[in-house]
């Protein structure tokens, strides 16, 4: 019978610990697998002595320590993403225009009085997928344009009147 040495574990405790810790031998192809992490895709090389013998406690330690090495790579790729929505969130009020679909009535008319001269001076005219994208639906603009129109055209022409004199 073989001798274990001092620093190794028995079969039975081997199997014990492959259990505790979610992990398969594959003798085969003499690899570990984690079937903890299965997407993970990685494989663990048994640890071997001189003689070829198995190091059952190097090889548990071993997979221990891969896997520690993949649940903090896994943190690093969470604390990434979750600076990047900490990002985006205090960047979206001030990049993104307001909600316009919750307006009703004379503030959707003044707001959208306010996008005509908005889109008409920046491009030749104002376009209705430009006003969608802004975040109008197509029911308000029906409902406003017409009323719409006809404030930002007096408030430009206000404007025309204060500049001349």
């Amino acid at each position: 019978m073989l001798r274990l040495s001092a620093a190794d574990i028995s079969k039975t405790d081997f199997a014990y610990q492959q259990k505790l810790h979610s992990l398969a031998y594959i003798p085969n192809i003499d690899r570990f697998l984690d079937l903890r992490y299965p997407k993970a895709g990685r494989h663990v090389v048994a640890l071997r002595d001189a003689a070829g013998r198995l190091l059952r406690r190097a090889s548990i330690d071993s997979c221990l320590a891969a896997r520690a090495a993949y649940e903090a790579e896994l943190a690093e790729q969470t604390r990434a993403e979750q600076q990047k929505a900490d990002l985006a969130t205090r960047l979206a009020p001030s990049a993104l225009a307001p909600c316009r679909a919750d307006l009703a009535g004379p503030a959707a008319v003044n707001q959208l009085a306010d996008d005509f001269i908005v889109q008409s001076t920046r491009n030749d005219g104002v376009v209705f997928v430009d006003l969608i994208r802004m975040g109008w639906t197509g029911v308000q603009l029906k409902q406003h344009a017409p009323a719409a129109r006809i404030v930002a055209q007096r408030r430009q022409e206000r404007q025309v009147m204060e500049a001349a004199l």
